[in-house]
């Protein structure tokens, strides 16, 4: 095996998924970094663009653009702290809630797309092998954050 294999598949995978969920987003004028968001949101409703962007580990530029649009679209509304004025709490709201659930079959989609053909057994295992690969490069990672 050549040493730089995985990160080529890796960045395959990768854009081949960027670009499925951005053509099956498409119709709802969001992207894949507006569901991630969303979901964070849904999950901790009342978080801060600083709270998201701690749980996501993305930048705040990243964030932001993801925050705006999917207020822009009616997904979100902002509401700003009553203790702190210069924070805004972020809110799912009714439409973000019903479409979620369209976005959640895009994303189960994707899982079956990448599970065909695989057994239970192996589907466990590239789990399994993933979370090291994932547990490695954070690691690494976050040493890098330190400097």
């Amino acid at each position: 095996m050549k040493e730089h294999l995985i990160v080529m598949v890796l960045s395959s995978i990768e854009r081949d998924y960027n670009y499925y969920m951005n053509k099956k987003l498409k119709q709802y004028n969001i992207g894949k970094h507006e569901i991630r968001t969303l979901k964070i949101i849904n999950k901790y409703s009342g978080l801060s663009q600083n709270e998201v962007c701690s749980i996501l580990k993305e930048d705040k530029i990243t964030v932001s653009k993801a925050v705006k649009n999917l207020e822009k679209q009616g997904y979100i509304n902002k509401v700003k702290d009553l203790e702190d004025k210069r924070i805004y709490r972020l809110y799912i709201t009714e439409k973000g809630s019903f479409d979620r659930k369209d976005f959640l079959e895009i994303v189960n989609d994707i899982n079956e797309i990448f599970y065909k053909g695989l057994s239970d057994t192996q589907k466990t295992e590239l789990l399994k092998l993933l979370d090291i690969l994932q547990d490695n490069i954070q690691v690494e990672a976050d040493k890098l954050r330190k400097l």
